[in-house]
């Protein structure tokens, strides 16, 4: 017999007697004994392809392990993310595995549904379209999210064929200000790239860059080279709005402004820096006589800036060498943001002429979707032509829109047939006549231009769990055979991506595929900026449209980080991850001022009612001293009527609230709307907060300093107490007989440890959503964080500054990994366990769930598994093999991704070395963006942990408690205004 039919008997027969003691008889075991050649099982295999969760385009490593994705990590090479992944990246795989994904087309039976094939799919689509075609050119109308140009080339080529014209690009957020101020100051519309690293001060008006906008992984790590402290100094952060974001909380100084008041505080600006530097061109002239009437007072006045705060912006903005100054975000009008991102960037031109820091030369790709007013205007022509065909591909406008109802009633009607594009039964698909699931990004061929020096690559980076087609493919076909350009979407794609490539072969693909793309793309490099004559005269006529900014209550919906627009917000891990401004989880808050509302008589987690002329909705509310006192901030993206489990019926839509009003001239929409009542609705449901206190009690936690002392050792001293117990590193060297009662651990080369920068933290939470994928943490749901039982591994905390609490800072908690741990000594079954690394081992197998140790943490960082936690079909595909899975009564928590020691040392042990400094790399450490995480052995006197815990700043969370923590912090340096 030969070894490998053995291999084969052997592993049929172990299969066979597993089923046997199988109480139901449903599981089975397969032996990889022929696995594909590119797999080696229990070897993660890497797969370069695109996030597509938002227009950012980020580059991902997709891990494959035995034939499915474990997780999503980004691509150390990809230009735009460079490693990094944020907290919506992260969870792209759940849209995957979703246990409510569609996975064959369903056709409308009157008010029901019916399971089709995908050839009767393809069929009836291809009927529908040639017979609209037959009734004459127009008739077929498509909207689309923002794609790639291999897949735009590819609907117009078939629309065209049919009669039909170009797709409509349709996003929620379209930037439609940003690109008509480019437009009518240098003469086109443009989403240029900014280098916000080179700067060395940044004055924001609401841009929420480490959110949503633009492309918030990139800008949070250029943000952050720009803001980090070095050498004695860093640059400086700026925010006026009416609301503080997350964005706004990592300010140095945010000044709170009225809503619709961020122009006239620009145009004040601009007065002051031009009274200092008039300069020669002539439209600096104009400009100045525009500005002359933006006093200090009249702003103030306007927009309740002070007036002295207005002067120290000035004088920062004239002291700096490189400023760059952003518009606005969403959550205003859409006059005001087209009048605001107009002089703003005439305030960019007088500081700097040559605008050095925008690269007019490298777009984003987003900047192709269509404004609001054209998308709009095309929906509603539906009502009034003879439009036979309604195409939608992966866009929910009947969720995302104002007055979503009759949108969804328009493409409801019978005289006309809707096809939607999806793999999720939303708002939009629930009104189409054909819904026609296709395969997800991680599955599919395509390409996408993150901005025009990059082509990112997709490609299947695991088999099919469904029978769907690539959505590519599915048009392919719907031309006749002699019209394709190429005989499957793979040949396009292939085709387009080495269009002007050093070389065109097999080869040359092979490694655009391996890197993940072309990043060696030439932009046209712009020439030096242009002003439009006339451009001053728009900006006249744009102020003299605006409303005076509000003095009574304003709604103002702004998108949200983890669920963008609504599009995320059925991924379980979105709604289970806390917002880290609010830390509120699964329910929606409205943010409104402390004083506001204690006029409403009313405490933070009643239920509040927000009634505009677009309805009413109640809602829990937020004391947040970051908001104006006439603003009611409500974040986009819940409230859905349809779509997952996870998504269905939770929180509420805010969009619905808001009028379908937009800008005539940039066609921006309304993202605030004036509150006609807003009363107290009672107490509710508790809010499913994760917080204790705001303050830190004059606690040693999140701990600052300010800038001219922050190369400042702290003083040494022979006291105990809270301020002056030392730094006492989880080492021999850090033990002393006169305090310590147990003697040093003997670690044998390796003592593991993380550095936690808190200058560079911006709260983003991407490493919690990292851990949740790495480790396969279960998800409780609201009413269970209510109870207090979330499972996170690794959490954002939020504190306020007692003297100024506009002021935040953010720290990640995680276990402590003690040298002194607390836990193991009151374990009766000795379940915490410090192995000879250093790790604070949890022993699942061994725990009881006395909850001794959760209660004699300091830290908090212990989770006990009250429930075995579900994890739906397919969901359960996602699991970290590496990872044990864990059951009900068991205490578990940070293991500082052993897994990825236990690899790391077997690699090491094979290649006959140590581990290298930088070889483990956490989940956490990995995806952080702004790189505030650091790892690595504080054994190796060389390592970069152990040369950053001699900085000034470190210092250890409640180090006086001497559990002798291994996760040293780093002080977040503060300045002053």
């Amino acid at each position: 017999m030969h070894r490998r039919t053995f291999l084969k008997l052997s592993s049929i027969g172990t299969a066979a007697f597993a089923v046997g003691c199988s109480a139901k008889g449903e599981d089975r075991l397969h032996a990889m004994v022929r696995a594909n050649e590119d797999m080696v099982t229990g070897q993660a295999t890497l797969y370069a392809t695109a996030c597509r969760e938002c227009p950012a385009g980020c580059g991902v490593l997709a891990a494959n392990r035995e034939g499915r994705v474990i997780k999503l990590e980004g691509n150390p090479l990809h230009p735009v993310n460079r490693r990094a992944l944020c907290m919506r990246g992260q969870a792209a795989l759940q849209g995957l595995y979703h246990p409510d994904r569609l996975h064959r087309p369903r056709l409308r039976d009157g008010n029901d549904w019916r399971e089709i094939s995908f050839a009767q799919a393809a069929s009836l689509l291809r009927e529908k379209m040639t017979a609209a075609a037959a009734t004459g050119p127009g008739r077929i109308a498509m909207v689309t999210e923002t794609v790639g140009r291999t897949q735009m080339a590819l609907f117009e080529t078939v629309l065209a064929h049919y009669g039909a014209g170009s797709p409509l690009v349709f996003e929620p957020r379209a930037y439609e200000a940003l690109k008509f101020a480019y437009a009518q100051v240098l003469g086109a519309p443009m989403l240029p790239v900014l280098h916000m690293e080179r700067a060395d001060l940044l004055l924001g008006f609401g841009a929420d860059f480490l959110e949503t906008w633009l492309s918030p992984v990139a800008y949070a790590r250029k943000f952050k080279e720009m803001h980090r402290w070095r050498e004695g100094r860093k640059g400086f952060f700026i925010e006026v709005s009416p609301f503080q974001s997350l964005t706004g909380a990592n300010a140095d100084r945010w000044v709170g402004c009225r809503p619709g008041g961020e122009a006239a505080v620009i145009m004040g600006l601009l007065r002051m820096v031009l009274a200092a530097d008039t300069g020669r061109v002539a439209w600096r002239g104009d400009l100045a006589a525009l500005a002359a009437d933006y006093t200090p007072d009249a702003v103030a006045r306007l927009t309740g800036v002070p007036e002295e705060a207005l002067a120290a912006v000035a004088d920062r903005l004239l002291a700096a060498e490189r400023p760059l100054v952003l518009g606005t975000g969403a959550g205003v009008w859409g006059a005001s943001a087209a009048a605001a991102e107009m002089a703003a960037l005439f305030l960019n031109l007088v500081l700097d002429p040559a605008l050095s820091l925008i690269d007019r030369g490298d777009r984003y790709r987003v900047e192709v979707a269509d404004r609001r007013d054209t998308v709009l205007n095309a929906f509603e022509a539906m009502a009034d032509n003879d439009t036979a065909l309604v195409l939608l591909n992966n866009v929910n406008p009947v969720f995302a829109l104002p007055g979503g109802d009759r949108l969804g009633d328009l493409l409801a009607h019978g005289d006309r047939f809707t096809v939607v594009f999806g793999n999720t039964m939303d708002e939009t698909a629930a009104r189409a006549d054909l819904v026609v699931p296709v395969q997800n990004a991680l599955e599919t061929w395509d390409a996408y231009e993150a901005t025009s020096r990059t082509i990112t690559t997709l490609q299947p980076t695991m088999g099919r769990i469904s029978a769907a087609p690539g959505l590519g493919d599915l048009w392919l076909d719907l031309l006749p055979i002699e019209e394709r350009p190429a005989t499957e979407y793979r040949q396009l794609t292939a085709r387009t991506v080495q269009a002007a490539a050093a070389a065109d072969t097999e080869a040359a693909w092979l490694a655009i595929l391996q890197q993940g793309g072309r990043f060696d793309i030439e932009a046209s490099l712009a020439d030096a900026p242009r002003v439009d004559r006339q451009a001053v005269d728009r900006l006249r006529r744009s102020l003299d449209r605006l409303p005076a900014p509000a003095q009574d209550p304003v709604l103002l919906v702004a998108p949200s980080l983890r669920f963008l627009d609504g599009r995320t917000a059925d991924r379980p891990w979105m709604p289970e991850i806390p917002d880290p401004v609010c830390q509120v989880a699964w329910q929606t808050v409205a943010m409104v001022h402390p004083r506001t509302l204690s006029d409403l008589g009313a405490r933070e987690g009643d239920r509040i009612a927000i009634a505009t002329d677009g309805g009413q909705v109640q809602v829990h509310a937020y004391s947040h001293p970051g908001v104006s006192p006439v603003g009611v901030v409500v974040p986009a993206g819940q409230g859905h009527t349809h779509m997952g489990r996870y998504a269905r019926g939770q929180g509420v839509n805010p969009i619905a609230l808001l009028g379908d009003g937009r800008d005539p001239l940039s066609g921006a929409p309304d993202g605030a709307a004036p509150i006609v009542r807003l009363t107290a609705a009672g107490p509710g449901k508790a809010l499913a907060s994760v917080s204790g206190s705001r303050f830190q009690h004059g606690r040693k936690i999140a701990v600052s300093v300010p800038l001219e002392r922050a190369d400042i050792p702290p003083p040494k001293s022979k006291y105990l107490d809270m301020d002056s117990f030392p730094l006492t590193l989880p080492l021999p060297e850090g033990y002393d007989p006169k305090r310590d009662f147990y003697p040093p651990h003997d670690h044998h080369t390796y003592r593991w440890a993380m550095v936690v920068d808190l200058d560079r933290c911006v709260g983003c939470s991407a490493c919690v959503a990292a851990c949740y994928a790495e480790n396969s943490v279960g998800v409780v749901g609201e009413e269970q964080v209510i109870a207090g039982r979330e499972m996170a591994w690794i959490r954002i905390e939020r504190y306020q500054d007692e003297q100024d609490p506009t002021r935040l800072i953010f720290l990640p908690m995680l276990c402590q990994h003690c040298d002194n741990a607390p836990c193991e000594s009151v374990c009766p079954v000795y379940a915490p366990h410090h192995s000879v690394e250093g790790l604070n081992n949890q022993i699942y197998n061994r725990c009881i769930g006395t909850r001794y140790c959760g209660q004699n943490c300091p830290y908090k960082v212990r989770r006990f598994n009250w429930f075995t936690w579900p994890f739906p079909e397919p969901l359960n595909l996602q699991l970290n093999p590496d990872v044990t899975v864990r059951s009900a009564g068991v205490m578990e928590k940070c293991s500082f991704c052993v897994q990825r020691i236990k690899t790391a040392r077997t690699r090491a042990k094979n290649e006959k070395r140590e581990i290298r400094d930088g070889e483990v790399v956490p989940a956490c450490v990995q995806t952080c963006p702004t790189q505030a995480l650091w790892f690595g052995n504080l054994m190796d006197p060389e390592s970069t942990v152990r040369k950053m815990v001699d900085s000034p700043r470190a210092y250890q969370v409640m180090g006086y408690l001497n559990t002798k923590p291994a996760v040293i912090y780093l002080k977040k340096v503060v300045q002053a205004l």
